[in-house]
């Protein structure tokens, strides 16, 4: 009985793994010849000055967009759910550093984008996935907050170690809290507004990363905010040990 189930779970883990690889491969695959049509659209545009042509390779060049923006996510949640590479350092550096890099697509909308909170957050994690879960939760909150807006990026200290991304758009109904973070869910307001031509990846992707960092993520809304929470416990032992590596030369 006992080999029986051990080799039933061997074959298991196999058939995940394979599905893992799949994903990582294809994605990889994809890249590649997205990058260049998008290239090439995008100099035939330069290239022509006929209205209707214009017309027909802006629509192409939009279609190209939005399949690179799904090979990144997909490649990205194969990705966060293998081991995450873990290593000190300063979540408070990340945030401000994420939210400088989203500055500019911030002011071209019209809206004040900030960070507020601790100067310093040590702790352990995979730097390049924390970046990418921040990344995902500005984007949306640019994507849906009326232009005049706001969106902060907040990271605050304690018992655990939290980051908070708060827009004032006009929130996320009760019925869709629950389900905003499940793989290709949109919200019937997402899919209407003129923004989205998303995929429904972003929050599946940001809660794969956080739990991988042994967190959780939570959302809380009304009709004039919403409020994304990452909470990573039990790393008080962890933020020591990154304070003491972060301050060796």
């Amino acid at each position: 009985l006992v080999q029986a189930i051990n080799g039933l779970l061997g074959e298991v883990n196999r058939s995940v793994n394979q599905e893992k690889r799949f994903l990582n491969d294809a994605a990889h695959q994809l890249r590649t010849p997205l990058a260049g049509l998008i290239s090439q659209v995008e100099l035939a545009q330069r290239e022509t000055q006929d209205p209707a042509l214009q017309a027909r390779l802006s629509k192409v060049l939009s279609g190209a967009q939005r399949s690179a923006h799904l090979v990144h996510q997909l490649l990205t949640l194969a990705r966060s759910e293998t081991v995450t590479q873990n290593a000190p350092l300063d979540l408070a550096d990340l945030a401000r550093e994420v939210a400088r890099e989203w500055t500019p697509k911030a002011l071209a909308a019209g809206m004040d984008l900030g960070f507020e909170g601790e100067d310093h957050a040590p702790m352990v994690g995979d730097a390049l996935q924390l970046r990418e879960a921040m990344s995902n939760l500005i984007d949306n909150a640019l994507r849906y907050t009326p232009r005049g807006g706001t969106v902060t990026a907040r990271v605050l200290t304690g018992p655990h170690t939290t980051l908070e991304v708060e827009d004032t758009g006009h929130g996320i109904p009760e019925s869709d809290r629950r389900l905003v973070f499940e793989r290709f869910y949109r919200a019937d307001s997402a899919r209407r507004h003129p923004a989205s031509d998303g995929a429904g990846l972003g929050l599946s992707i940001t809660k794969a990363i956080v739990e991988a960092h042994g967190g959780a993520i939570s959302v809380t809304s009304d009709q004039e905010w919403t409020r994304f929470r990452l909470v990573f416990p039990g790393l008080q032992a962890r933020m020591r040990q990154a304070t003491e590596l972060l301050s060796r030369p």
